[in-house]
């Protein structure tokens, strides 16, 4: 399946979002690695053929004011973790879950959208500094 891959403004944020729409179907993903916004719209009726969908085959999905944005990098592997914080609730649990693996990560930050800015905030840094 093809798709487009093009980096947007944040609705949230107005900072670089990914977005990835697939021009086949029409399925779209946004997501902002700065404040946690994203967005999808599915397809969830299969049977159909593309031109017969209407409004009620589509599955749409908007976080618009998530709690932020985490990435994780472990010593392990090249690439890195990231995904939304919806609630503060899962930012406790993300640290909780964190901090008994501390070892095995390089460094785990979270960014949020407050007061017009992206800030960050490191759980773990343990980046070798030269």
């Amino acid at each position: 399946m093809g798709s487009v891959i093009d980096y947007i403004e944040c609705p949230n944020c107005k900072h670089e979002a990914y977005n990835d729409f697939y021009y086949k179907t029409g399925e779209e993903y946004t997501n902002c690695g700065n404040c946690g916004y994203r967005y999808s719209r599915v397809i969830i009726n299969r049977e159909k053929k593309l031109n017969e969908l209407d409004e009620t085959d589509w599955k749409i999905n908007e976080l618009k004011n998530p709690y932020g944005a985490y990435r994780i990098k472990t010593y392990d592997d090249i690439g890195v973790e990231c995904g939304t914080l919806p609630t503060k609730t899962q930012f406790d649990e993300l640290k909780q879950n964190i901090n008994e693996k501390i070892n095995t990560i390089e460094y785990c930050s979270v960014s949020r959208f407050i007061d017009n800015e992206i800030k960050v905030e490191y759980i773990i840094d343990n980046i070798i500094k030269k």
